[in-house]
């Protein structure tokens, strides 16, 4: 920084203690026998220097508590200010802060809620001291600091400043705003009058800063995170109550929330506060913005799940708040959006999208802040979409001034939004946010401000959609790229009740072909899960300890009722011989292999090839399948086995120095046989790995057919498909040699016209049929 640079801060800085006071030096360890002042103690300094060199007051972190004091008095110069009031603005990094003032508790924070602006009382301007203790507790994770303590002076009431309080304020503003600090200030004393004339008449004669802000109440709530589900019910009604109050004392506040789960518990377990909201949302002042069942991760559900997030949450916003019109996915905060939600959400009216979570990317920024976000596929499913300011603010007026000119420069547009509220936990607007809001009102230097609904902004900015860059792909998020893999019992738990519950669904589409109601199934356990900080796996261990019951009991009721509907499906009168085998997954071609009870199985009078299972039963190969079906299987449970015929034969022919290979396969399962007389060497390469074999095959000709098992589970090697062995694929990457550490070895025995030859594979236990080339 060049000395005049150093000049200028310096200026600035002095000018702004007319109505500022740092107490960061006056800070105490709290019960300690001569204690020095806390900004002199080096531990900051020796492990966090970048914060240190901040003026941060820092200590460890792992929840160790820090308990400062300090008496505090009326500073002299603003004895004779009687029309003004002064403030303790304090803000922290903690995970949690109480706030003391003669032995009574005045205030209490946390990770979430950082910030303070405590009106000092009067009895302080009377020439009473007040013994402050400021208690702070440090996050597990990092270490904790004190950020700012300072008295701040500012007019009783909103309007005139005829004290000129504001005016280090307004000059902040006007500077961030590009303006100029004229040359010959230098000569002024900062802290005299003189200087406070000139700043004022400067400032009366500059252009005021373009722009308007539209702001509403906001207090973005993770359904769990950082703490458990049931904490969250208590922090929604401490939020609820605490803003319906707000409302009643300023008539301009208005507020949004999200999530259509929240509003039901709420509906259900506090009735009377929900009725309050309702009256609120029909005066126009609470505003639902919703979308999906809850703010759901967008990038592990399947489109099924998505569909269902945003059908169940559309029609319960519809049926609680009628008065609005629900076209708005409210998604803040999850990590990533596939590229399939656009036409998800436009199916169930959906033609906006908000998010903030893009800002977060570690790498390359995302370009747009206004765009339309246009489905893959054929059709033309499209969304607005909108990149929201930042979550969790308070009404600093240099924030709100960034944030706007931020907006102009990436959209041209100058009426920005800002959402401001105590966020993630909870919590909303405060007295002390909406009294600053009112103070910078009709102020020169600041933004205009005008309050309303998140309905209201979008309307304005869909006028010119029609100039807006089109995005044609996934949102993807360059951060929290560990979701994927973190916690993968949620993960599984998800994929299968997704499964049974789909099942669930088309065996009630079936029977309302059949003319047979089934009612529907409850996808609201599973949607609650998959909240982003549930099933992405980025919650505290609670968080999953509890969600496994949850998890269990829905799987366990969707299974349940999945069975009882398929009992419900017409059958074959000849119930004691016939059997139906159902494929409720729609896949566009499959060959099931199912383990079945013992007997010779076929189906259309066809015999199917089989094999004894080793715990018990037979395995069946049924015919190749398309989509949801049903096969007709015929039982004789006298027969063992079956005399099918394989069918699509696979062609084994010589390459020389003992080496076999099945021909006419497809490139992606091709494989080889070799003969060795251990593990080394030789290998059977197919579609899923390589597995290392022993032992020798006969001789050229071709496989008819092929059933076994490895590791208790069934494979298949039919229809010139070759399927890997799951027990034996996990050993190694495919391509490679996998070991030989799988449990057991089976002999692999050759039938049929040509000579019989074996063939063993580590932990495999194949059957197959061999005969000549013709």
């Amino acid at each position: 920084m060049n000395p005049d640079q150093v000049g200028r801060s310096e200026w600035i800085e002095t000018f702004r203690s007319r109505s500022r006071r740092d107490l960061r030096a006056g800070w105490r360890r709290s019960g300690a026998a001569q204690a020095g002042f806390f900004l002199d103690e080096s531990w900051g300094a020796t492990h966090r220097p970048d914060w240190a060199k901040r003026g941060l007051l820092i200590w460890p972190r792992g929840r160790q508590w820090l308990r400062l004091e300090q008496r505090l008095s009326w500073p002299d110069g603003w004895r004779n200010r009687d029309s003004c009031r002064a403030r303790l603005v304090l803000s922290w990094w903690a995970e949690q802060m109480r706030l003391w003032v003669d032995g009574v508790l005045v205030h209490e924070g946390d990770l979430f809620d950082t910030a303070c602006r405590w009106s000092l009382p009067g009895r302080c301007r009377q020439g009473a001291a007040l013994d402050l203790v400021l208690e702070l507790c440090s996050p597990l994770h990092d270490d904790g600091a004190l950020i700012s303590s300072h008295l701040d002076l500012e007019p009783q009431t909103a309007g005139p400043d005829p004290e000129g309080t504001l005016l280090p304020a307004a000059l902040e503003l006007h500077l961030a705003a590009d303006g100029d600090l004229p040359p010959h200030w230098a000569e002024l004393d900062p802290s005299g009058t003189e200087a406070q004339a000139a700043v004022a008449a400067h400032l009366h004669q500059a252009e005021p800063p373009r722009g308007l802000l539209h702001w509403l109440g906001h207090a973005h709530l993770d359904l769990a995170w950082l703490w458990p589900v049931a904490d969250t019910w208590q922090a929604a009604e401490r939020t609820f109550r605490s803003t319906l109050a707000l409302m009643r004392r300023w008539p301009e506040l208005h507020f949004a929330h999200s999530t259509p789960a929240l509003y039901a518990w709420m509906e259900q377990h506090r009735p009377a506060l929900f009725a309050e909201i309702q009256a609120a949302s029909r005066a126009g002042r609470w505003e639902p913005i919703n979308g999906p069942w809850v703010e759901t991760d967008c990038v592990l559900v399947s489109t099924a799940s998505l569909w269902n997030q945003f059908a169940l949450g559309q029609d319960d916003s519809r049926r609680r708040f009628p008065e609005w019109t629900h076209e708005l996915a409210w998604l803040p905060d999850s990590f990533g959006f596939s590229a399939g939600l656009p036409a998800v959400a436009s199916a169930t009216g959906v033609r906006w999208f908000c998010t903030h979570k893009l800002a977060w990317n570690a790498e390359n920024p995302f370009p747009h802040r206004l765009f339309r976000w246009r489905g893959r596929g054929r059709g033309r499913s499209e969304l607005h979409s909108l990149m929201l300011p930042p979550i969790g603010r308070r009404a600093d007026p240099v924030e709100m001034l960034d944030e706007q000119r931020a907006w102009h420069q990436a959209t041209g547009l100058e009426a920005a939004l800002w959402i401001p509220g105590v966020g993630d936990h909870g919590g909303g607007p405060t007295e002390e946010l909406l009294e600053q809001i009112e103070l910078w009102e009709g102020q020169a230097a600041a933004l205009p401000t005008r309050a309303g609904t998140v309905r209201e902004f979008l309307a304005e900015l869909e006028q010119g959609d029609q100039a807006w860059p089109v995005w044609r792909d996934e949102l993807f998020l360059e951060l929290h790229r560990g979701c994927a893999t973190s916690r993968p019992d949620q993960k599984r738990h998800n994929r299968t009740l997704e499964r049974l519950l789909r099942e669930a669904d088309a065996v009630s589409a079936l029977l309302a072909i059949a003319g047979r109601d089934s009612g529907s199934s409850d996808w609201r356990p599973l949607l609650f899960q998959q909240f982003h900080d549930i099933l992405p796996g980025t919650s505290i261990p609670e968080v999953f300890d509890q969600a496994e019951p949850v998890w269990r009991s829905a799987r366990r009721q969707a299974r349940q009722e999945r069975d009882r509907r398929l009992a419900r499906l017409p059958r074959p009168e000849d119930t004691a011989a016939a059997w139906s085998w159902w494929g409720l997954q729609p896949l566009a071609s499959w060959s099931p292999l199912v383990r079945l009870p013992a007997g010779s199985w076929s189906a259309d009078a066809v015999s199917l090839p089989q094999q004894n299972a080793a715990a018990g039963g037979t395995w069946v190969q049924l015919p190749r399948q398309h989509g949801i079906c049903s096969v007709p299987l015929r039982r004789e449970p006298g027969l063992t086995s079956c005399a099918a015929e394989p069918r699509q034969a696979v062609v084994i022919t010589s390459l020389g120095g003992g080496s076999l290979a099945c021909g006419q396969w497809s490139d992606r399962a091709r494989c080889l046989l070799g003969r060795t007389a251990g593990f080394a060497g030789s290998r059977w390469t197919g579609p899923v790995g390589v597995f290392p074999a022993v032992g020798a095959l006969s001789g050229p000709g071709r496989i008819l057919g092929c059933l076994g098992s490895c590791g208790g589970l069934p494979i298949s090697a039919l229809g010139c498909t070759l399927y890997g062995f799951p027990g034996v694929a996990r050993s190694g990457p495919p391509g490679g040699a996998c070991g030989a550490a799988a449990p057991a070895r089976c002999q692999l025995h050759a039938s049929g016209p040509a000579a019989e030859g074996r063939h063993a594979l580590a932990g495999a236990d194949l059957r197959y049929r061999l005969a000549p080339d013709p």
